[in-house]
């Protein structure tokens, strides 16, 4: 216990466990990880000001800290397994209609329902990144962030909002959330994606620890802290469930190499004798919420 912090999901201040003094893309030894002592919520210590996080996206520092500079073409291709996962999901809450994705990131995602006949809209603080999504791809895209005057612009306008991988990065989830919720039109959903702290890879694996922890992160949550989000929130009517995004060779080149599996753009194993081992993995884990990602439906 050497950190006060005040809790991003609880709001209490006090001390903090220290979880990790090591983050994978900071060598500056500013940031660690801590653990709140209230209500168990992990989060990054300091937080980054306003202002360094606006120049941080705003020059695709997340992007080029991990894999270095921007490759369009690669990371459409390995971001092509979500695509197709988030695009059937979206299907089965809403077949045609009206979409806003938030932090839309290369917007490779806008561009895959625009194409399937949905309107499509992206928004993301990352000027670099929306000037390679319009370049390229299908959709209508913004800059900006969702505050007071986007919701009061855009109230009730969508018929599903996404938030896949942008929770953990913002600095007040829960008003966050609230605000996205009211952009939703009525009968409408919000679906959020997350990493999943008790993913099981993280406490039998010293190497991916190290991996896990980065400066983009503000919040990482389990379920049951998102839950709590939801809940702290004011929404009623949600389900929080598991994902296994990343099947068993990765799993396997992290215990043989302490390096993820990166060669492949496919996230799971195709060959036919591995498919049945492939399934069961993934069920396993998600059933246990043991997974490596969490989703989350909030219906209006």
């Amino acid at each position: 216990m050497s950190n006060y912090i005040t809790c991003l999901l609880c709001t209490v201040s006090g001390p903090a466990e220290l979880v990790s003094t090591t983050l994978r893309d900071d060598s500056s030894g500013r940031f660690s990880v801590v653990r709140c002592l209230t209500c168990g919520h992990v989060q990054l210590f300091p937080l980054p000001s306003l202002e360094e996080d606006a120049a941080f996206y705003e020059a695709d520092q997340q992007t080029r800290r991990l894999m270095g500079e921007t490759d369009f073409s690669l990371w459409q291709s390995k971001a092509a397994a979500d695509i197709a996962r988030r695009v059937n999901w979206l299907r089965s809450v809403l077949p045609r209609g009206n979409v806003l994705d938030v932090g839309c990131g290369y917007g490779f995602f806008v561009d895959a329902l625009a194409k399937a006949g949905y309107r499509a809209t992206g928004l993301d603080v990352s000027r670099e990144r929306l000037a390679l999504a319009t370049a390229h791809l299908d959709g209508t895209f913004y800059p900006g962030e969702i505050d007071e005057t986007f919701v009061v612009t855009h109230h009730n306008r969508f018929q599903v909002v996404t938030l896949f991988h942008v929770l953990e990065h913002v600095r007040g989830p829960v008003t966050f959330l609230r605000q996205s919720f009211e952009l939703v039109a009525p009968d409408g959903s919000l679906l959020i994606e997350v990493p999943n702290l008790s993913d099981e890879l993280l406490n039998q694996q010293a190497e991916y620890q190290a991996f896990y922890w980065q400066r983009a992160h503000l919040s990482y949550f389990d379920a049951a802290r998102l839950e709590l989000a939801l809940r702290r929130a004011g929404f009623k009517d949600f389900s929080v469930r598991g994902v296994q995004r990343y099947g068993l060779r990765n799993l396997l080149h992290w215990l043989d190499e302490g390096k993820p599996q990166l060669t492949a753009t496919s996230f799971h194993t195709i060959e036919p004798v591995l498919v049945r081992l492939e399934q069961l993995y993934r069920a396993d884990r998600e059933r246990a919420l043991t997974c490596d990602t969490l989703i989350a439906e909030v219906r209006k």
